[in-house]
């Protein structure tokens, strides 16, 4: 994987994309970020043209890294954070590589089943709806997608930190499978989809590792020598899901996740 004198674009310069845009950079591209709000090269939003406009007057890209993200927010928000965004730089960059971060969360598994990319995906919101038009505008558009498992980083574990804190712990069964990605494994694998020359079809799961919510608290238990709190009765605002994400596909073309959340942990208390 090289990315050494690419011209890139990485939309959306938030928790994912800041990280993404430093690594590139590291490997000798040429990184223009774009987002209406975070630190970024260019201040706008891609679902306005002229922002697009002006970021070719400053940048050609040859590959576009699309992070954007809402933090929940309304289905209008979708639509401005994903859909529009997608549809612009499917039309206004023929030929360039995009390369769309969506989730693992548009999978119906339950029961601790394995879903891969052949499993069904499902539209039970409009969010959810939103989310996968934004996907097939990207693949009909030869682009390529990457369904990312939940994120977590140096600054960012709520797993972590609400067993840290004392708070309630994740809802759900022990036997409820939970699936994380560290956000620079994730930057890794948005770097090899980017440069690959042949790739099976546009579409990847994403996952760093996969537990039992009764393996990763006996973790943290033995880590920081404290019980689990009880389970919060308040309901989940995303659901709850309990499945594994299968990313043969992704470990196929040499990509290889290195950091884990029993990693971090020990760093945080190291640290508190």
């Amino acid at each position: 994987m090289s990315l050494r004198g690419h011209r890139i674009w990485v939309v959306g310069a938030g928790f994912l994309g800041s990280v993404l845009a430093e690594a590139c950079r590291e490997e000798g591209a040429h990184v223009l970020t774009i987002d209406p709000a975070a630190v970024a090269n260019l201040r706008g939003s891609a679902a306005d043209e002229a922002v697009l406009r002006h970021a070719l007057t400053r940048m050609v890209p040859d590959i576009v890294f699309c992070c954007t993200a809402t933090h929940g927010g309304t289905p209008e928000d979708y639509r401005q954070a994903y859909l529009v965004p997608a549809q612009n730089l499917n039309r206004m960059l023929s030929g360039t590589r995009v390369v769309f971060c969506s989730s693992t969360s548009v999978y119906a598994g339950r029961k601790g089943e394995t879903v891969t990319e052949a499993s069904p995906a499902q539209a039970d919101s409009e969010r959810a709806r939103i989310l996968l038009e934004a996907e097939q505008v990207v693949l009909n558009g030869g682009g390529v997608v990457a369904r990312l498992a939940p994120l977590y980083g140096p600054e960012r574990c709520e797993l972590v930190r609400r067993f840290m804190n004392g708070l309630p712990c994740l809802p759900g069964e022990d036997s409820r499978v939970l699936n994380y990605l560290h956000v620079e494994d994730a930057a890794d694998a948005l770097m090899l989809l980017g440069t690959q020359a042949w790739l099976q079809d546009g579409l990847y799961n994403v996952c760093g590792e996969s537990f039992s919510k009764k393996e990763i608290y006996d973790r943290l238990e033995s880590i920081f020598g404290l019980e689990r709190e009880p389970e919060s009765t308040e309901p989940s605002a995303r659901g709850v899901s309990d499945m594994r994400v299968d990313c043969s596909r992704m470990l196929a073309l040499g990509w290889e996740p290195i950091c884990t959340v029993e990693e971090l942990a020990r760093e945080w208390k190291v640290e508190a």
